[in-house]
């Protein structure tokens, strides 16, 4: 019988009791992409000891079955005799120099992590502690002035106190192609440094001058880089208290691309800028624990505060803008664009945690969660425009904009005021009413209470809706405005005024210009409640099933459905005897129905709700419709899902382990529009594991995940009151005006059938999907079906060859998404030439990566050591959203897409580094 170690001892005893451990803190000690597990101070740089797996040599294994990981060496006893005086210390440092090949343009090798050309601190450690009084110290920290940096330092005395700080650094290299056209990359003004704000005299003119600017533009990266600090503190008050208290602060900077839009519904201009991210998160946090024999209570508060040091983001604009659905501005007067961005905001919480035995209730248990939750936000709205709209001559909808909206006062409320609260209680009950039965209740009630609240109207013009953000493009179609003078005997002023008062505007009963324009914020607060009743019952002493039945109600304030509802059962198998190792089987069957659907709730909130519905011939009603009768949300929808799952681990040999899981999802979206039909996952997974003492041991595993989905949709055609509409065979759909001839059949095809559109039956001859619906007909239907599949393949080994140790891994992962769809194309008006070009479906979205690593240390002396490093990583990357745009980064003359995607890369890092122990 071998005997523990005084220090793997006293490490031990530490672990027994968490007030006594040397690492617990802010989440597990931070490291980076050469160092990604946390490090001990201790057993930094050290090789496996087999001793640490005390008297279960050659092996030791979990209750269930599995391998242990054969722990480092803490130390020997000839090293714990040298260290003399009151401290015992450790210490541990590892540097030197690495290269770097390849990486010049590879974001995806650069992203979190920091590596270059040059002298490298790649790790460093200290620790000590002093028996006598029960004080202890650490330190460790890696990367040493790279952006990746991190550090931690603790210290404390024994199951009394201990204070920790630490700081980590990551950065996100989101693309390295992006060709900048702006100066002021990162700041909230992008100024041209090349083209001419508003474009040029034609937009061909435009495009010719910016793709000369591009060619002379050389790539770029964008990437956000992430700091983060923190410090907590520890204090046992008594053998059943313990206080803590923390605070981390957070600081992103940098930039990513982001879309911006003019003009919209499909006109305009389409850009890529550059955001601007300066954020900070500061976070504290402060309670307290109580636990004796029979009872724990935890008591906790946090305050979260986001700050963004950049309000709004003004660009200016090179492109020659087409607009839609407005009329009065010059396409060049567009010189510049705005977005208001992310804004400050704060969030509180409150949690209250309590636990008690209760062994005279059939040995059961009591648990119990309260928290309470507000997060809030007050940002200064900005005016709808930066642009001056005067003389009269803009207009949209049929209505002058005049001026009146470069202003706040255009606004509704000068801020958000916005607010969410949450309440949360879950409540759980256990006990063993017989020898082999254990039973568990739970209940869990969550609401939110959103009491944000907004009305879009501008006070100065009376107009309902709202000027599309000229960040995102500046629309005058999205306007919505109401047809009729001002009532007699009233001002222009107070009918404004009447307008913006919901209420009043529709006791005037105005027929709106159109009725699917959000005027309102609509309620979205839900209350959701969970009761689970769960059964445990041994059938040996290394069997036992078990059964839970759940069901889920979720009702919210204003959404398609009142209340939803899913009933789940839940049935497991777990069998430790039968083989050298454990078999765990489950299935679970879930439905989910609800309240009857309504496929339009939201009439109070949009410009429909201003007065009646149109009905005079002539008026084009699809403005009127928000969603199509029959299509159903994917979280609203009914549906029926079955999973099994399996897991078996296996012992081969004492020293070998295997073992495999599967996972088989079935999804039944019961809906003909929206995500339909079947939804299939499956995941497989293989595990092996060698150990051979402290000599070495070897890994090898493989992941297979597959996933299909379809969806399915409506095309939208016109609904035109007083227009008769004739569908014919070949799916095109033609429409006459009243007194119109009807028009001549499509060569090929034969008339199937007519539907005339009136002011009386507009509503439900057009609003769902059929065969003869004028909007929504079978013909123009299209579904779509994706294909993911992703594998992963890898195997490592660590061996000590006496002279030299060597530790090697290898990845692979591939990825491949295949999205096809179907349709009609004489039904789209697409000739055949437009067809075969179309296709059906998108070439494959293809990911793969390999990723070896080795590392061989030579040892010189006992405290001194030479170390190779070698990190070689390659990937290949297809994705048809950035295929050409390298080539062709104006497709037409009013896109222009800066950033090329990412890209196809090997990159190889070398190290020598030397290593030194204390």
């Amino acid at each position: 019988m071998r005997r523990l170690r005084p220090r793997t001892l006293a490490l031990c005893l530490a672990l027994a009791d968490p007030a006594a451990a040397l690492a617990d803190t802010l989440g597990p000690a931070p490291g980076n992409a050469l160092n990604p597990a946390p490090v001990n101070p201790v057993t930094a740089g050290r090789w496996m000891d087999e001793e640490g797996l005390g008297t279960r040599i050659p092996a030791a294994r979990t209750p269930t079955g599995q391998l242990y990981n054969v722990p480092l060496d803490p130390g020997s006893e000839d090293e714990e005799k040298r260290r003399a005086g009151p401290w015992r210390l450790w210490g541990f440092i590892e540097g030197g120099a690495i290269a770097v090949q390849g990486d010049g343009n590879a974001a995806l090798f650069r992203n979190y992590k920091d590596v270059r050309d040059g002298a490298y601190l790649n790790l460093f450690t200290l620790a000590g502690e002093r028996p006598e009084t029960a004080r202890y110290f650490e330190a460790t920290g890696g990367g040493v002035g790279m952006r990746d940096a991190f550090y931690r330092i603790q210290a404390g005395r024994y199951n009394d106190w201990k204070v920790t700080a630490f700081y980590e650094g990551a950065p996100q290299t989101l693309t390295t192609t992006y060709r900048s056209i702006w100066n002021g990359v990162g700041t909230g003004n992008l100024a041209l440094n090349a083209g001419t704000p508003g474009g040029g005299a034609t937009a061909a003119a435009t495009q010719t001058a910016l793709l000369q600017a591009l060619s002379t533009v050389e790539s770029s990266e964008l990437e956000i880089v992430r700091r983060k600090a923190g410090v907590r503190v520890d204090k046992k008050l008594s053998e059943s208290w313990l206080a803590f208290a923390s605070f981390t602060s957070e600081h992103k900077e940098g930039a990513r691309p982001l879309g911006a839009v003019f003009g919209g519904g499909g006109g305009g201009g389409n850009l890529e800028i550059a955001e601007p991210i300066d954020y900070r998160t500061h976070e504290l946090l402060a309670g307290v624990r109580f636990s004796d024999a029979a009872s724990s209570f935890n008591l906790a508060a946090s305050a979260s505060f986001f700050r963004n040091d950049i309000d709004t983001l003004a660009f200016q604009n090179p492109l020659f803008i087409t607009l839609n659905g407005s009329s009065g501005l010059r396409p060049n007067s567009f010189t510049q664009g705005r977005f208001d961005l992310v804004p400050d905001n704060e969030h509180y919480h409150l949690k209250g945690e309590y636990s008690r035995a209760l062994p005279d209730f059939f040995r059961g248990s009591f648990t119990a969660s309260v928290a309470l939750g507000s997060m809030r936000q007050n940002d200064r709205l900005v005016a709808p425009t930066d642009f001056s709209l005067a003389g009269g001559t803009v207009t949209a909808g049929g209505a002058s904009l005049a001026n009146a909206w470069n202003t706040p006062a255009a606004l509704s409320q000068e801020s958000a005021n916005a607010r969410i609260d949450t309440r949360l209680v879950d409540l759980g009950l256990s006990a063993r009413p017989a020898k082999l039965l254990d039973v568990k209740a739970k209940l869990r009630w969550y609401e939110t209470d959103n009491s944000t609240q907004y009305v879009s109207c501008n006070p100065l013009t009376g107009q309902f809706g709202r000027i599309l953000n000229d960040g995102s493009g500046l629309s005058l179609a999205g306007v919505n405005t109401t047809v009729g003078a001002n009532p007699a005997g009233t001002s222009a002023n107070a009918y404004n005024a009447v307008m913006c008062d919901l209420t009043a505007a529709r006791a005037l009963n105005l027929v709106p210009a159109t009725g699917n324009v959000a005027i309102a914020r609509v309620p979205n607060d839900h209350r959701q409640v969970v009761a689970s009743l769960m059964g445990d019952y041994r059938l040996g002493r290394a069997t036992s099933v078990n059964a839970t039945v759940e069901r889920e109600a979720i009702r919210r304030e204003l959404r398609e459905r009142d209340e939803t509802r899913e009933d789940k059962l839940k049935l497991a198998f777990v069998e430790r005897g039968a083989i050298d190792g454990t078999l765990r089987l489950s299935y679970e069957h879930a439905r989910r129905g609800g309240s009857a659907y309504r496929e339009n709730p939201y009439e109070p909130w949009y410009s429909a709700s201003l007065g009646p519905a149109p009905a005079t011939n002539g008026v084009a009603t699809q403005s009127w419709f928000k969603a199509i009768g029959g299509f159903r949300s994917f979280d609203l929808a009914d549906r029926k899902q079955d999973t099994l799952g399996a897991r078996v681990n296996y012992a081969f040999l004492p020293t070998l382990d295997g073992a495999m899981s599967l996972q088989l999802k079935d999804a039944d979206y019961l809906a003909s529009l929206g995500r339909s039909g079947r939804q299939r996952s499956r995941t497989l997974t293989f595990d092996l594991t060698y150990q051979a003492g402290s000599a070495g041991e070897l890994y090898a595993f493989y992941s297979y995940q597959g996933a299909t989905g379809n969806q399915a949709g409506v095309t939208p055609n016109s609904c035109l009151i007083g227009a008769t509409y004739y569908f014919y065979s070949d799916g095109q759909v033609i429409n006459a005006t009243t007194g119109a001839a009807p028009p001549a059949t499509p060569p090929g095809a034969t008339l199937v059938a007519t539907q005339a559109v009136t002011g009386g039956n507009w509503q439900e001859a057009c609003g769902a999907a059929t065969a003869t619906s004028p909007l929504f007909p079978d013909s123009r239907g299209w579904s779509s079906a994706s294909r993911d599949r992703n594998d992963g393949v890898g195997f490592g080994f660590k061996y000590d060859f006496g002279r030299a140790r060597l530790d090697a891994s290898f990845t692979r992962t591939l990825g491949r998404t295949r999205l096809g769809y179907t349709y009609t194309p004489a039904a789209l008006g697409l000739s055949a030439a437009q067809a075969a070009l179309a296709g059906d479906g998108f070439s494959d979205i293809f990911f793969a990566q390999n990723i070896a690593m080795a590392s061989v240390v030579v040892p010189i002396s006992k405290t001194f050591s030479a170390r190779l490093l070698v990190r070689h990583e390659s990937g290949r990357v297809r994705d048809w959203h950035y295929e050409g745009l390298a080539q062709t980064p104006m497709p037409t003359n009013n896109s222009l897409y800066l950033d090329s995607g990412p890209q196809d890369y090997r990159a190889t890092l070398v190290g020598l580094l030397l290593q030194v122990r204390i």
